[in-house]
């Protein structure tokens, strides 16, 4: 899974350095803004893989294959209406979104629905499979996912298409993985196991559903949150600063978009290990190991990043900015933060605790308000993310280590 992963991540890496080298810092800045656009408004999606993840996981250990079936049609067919009315507003308010951003392309906003329209549905058999364990499967997904991008962004980017090319790779990649994901996934689940039906449709009720939409409230709280606060600043710099300040805050924050996305691994592995475990203490060791995973995976990203930046700059922007090198310091720093962050939240999110919501939630107000006070200058709004970051990481850890909680949830 940490290979798979690794080269998924590797493949956005490619893309992104493509990108910065062949856009336009300007056009470059338009891009990343609408990506994190993307990542805060998929949040429901995320919320919906992790529960299918759940959710599923439970039922392979107890043989209730109709079960899951049952589960998967019915979000399944929720998230095609939640995509088509995403993608139906981002129509309409196509005018007032083009405005907000500073982006004077329609067409840009109309694909970044039609990306998100997929964005919403692919979850689904993405969670069956990471559910069902089968890590190989969705590794190859994933691959497949980043390796389309990647080819089509080049492929339009050299025919011309600009940005615009940058952004419809994006969704082709979304849709084209989505149905060979959904072929997949229907082969790893039986269509009836006649010793549990009748127990199955029993318990595939409503009382049933509302169970798994009880988890949503907590998961979709938490990814929501956790996606404002590696994003907004993006977004909200786009918004307040010159096109061209922005860009060059883009290419740093994809140095710590590298570092966020270096323990994505270790909690798709995590998370279902934990739903699976009983008690405390093999729950805790868990989180240690995973944590110290993390950290050393960081750690050597932090170093690389202090010592040589303008290296780093170049290397992935094929120029050195200098007004960039100083955000990649702090980048690193607070991104490492956000990655321990992340897998705290996933460990909570296995137990019946949720306390940590309240001051996941006051801090994500908290970084945003912070932001729309002092935006002086790119470092300022740096310090902000910073400051919260260290706040929240501290927050989650004591919660995590030294408060008496109920066990993990089977």
């Amino acid at each position: 899974m940490f290979i798979g992963v690794s080269l998924f991540n590797l493949f956005n890496l490619f893309y992104h350095l493509f990108m910065v080298r062949n856009l336009p810092p300007i056009e470059y800045g338009q891009l990343n803004t609408l990506m994190a656009l993307f990542m805060i408004i998929s949040v429901p999606a995320t919320t919906v893989q992790t529960a299918v993840t759940k959710f599923i996981s439970s039922f392979q250990a107890q043989n209730k294959y109709d079960r899951a079936n049952r589960l998967l049609r019915h979000l399944l067919i929720l998230m095609l209406i939640v995509g088509l009315a995403i993608f139906l507003s981002m129509v309409v308010g196509v005018r007032f979104i083009s405005s907000f951003l500073q982006i004077s392309s329609y067409g840009l906003i109309i694909l970044l629905a039609a990306g998100l329209f997929f964005a919403m549905i692919i979850p689904i058999p993405w969670g069956g499979l990471q559910g069902l364990q089968k890590f190989g499967s969705l590794t190859l997904n994933l691959i497949i996912n980043g390796g389309l991008k990647l080819a089509l962004g080049i492929l339009f980017v050299f025919l011309g298409f600009g940005v615009l090319g940058a952004m419809g790779a994006i969704a082709l990649s979304y849709g084209i993985t989505f149905f060979l994901s959904l072929l997949i996934l229907g082969g790893y689940l039986p269509k009836k196991r006649k010793s549990t039906l009748e127990q199955d449709v029993e318990g595939a009720g409503p009382a049933y559903i509302s169970e798994v939409y009880h988890y949503f409230l907590p998961v979709g709280i938490t990814l929501l949150c956790f996606m404002v606060l590696t994003n907004i600043d993006l977004i909200l710099v786009k918004h307040f600063f010159m096109p061209i300040e922005a860009g060059f805050y883009s290419i740093a924050q994809m140095v710590g978009k590298i570092i966020l996305f270096l323990p994505i691994p270790v909690v798709m592995v995590m998370f279902p290990t934990l739903s699976s475990l009983e008690g405390q203490a093999k729950a805790l060791r868990t989180l240690r190991r995973s944590l110290m995973i993390a950290f050393f995976l960081c750690a050597g990203a932090i170093l690389l990043g202090f010592l040589f930046p303008s290296l780093i700059v170049r290397i992935l922007s094929g120029k050195v900015y200098p007004e960039c090198i100083s955000l990649v310091r702090l980048f690193c720093i607070n991104m490492t933060l956000y990655s321990l962050v992340l897998i705290l939240l996933y460990y909570h999110l296995s137990t019946y605790r949720r306390g940590f919501l309240y001051p996941l939630i006051f801090l994500t107000l908290m970084q945003t308000g912070l932001i729309l006070a002092f935006h002086r200058t790119l470092m300022q709004v740096l310090f902000m993310v910073g400051i919260v970051s260290a706040c929240l990481f501290g927050a989650n850890f004591y919660w995590a280590f030294h408060r008496p909680g109920k066990g993990v949830q089977r």
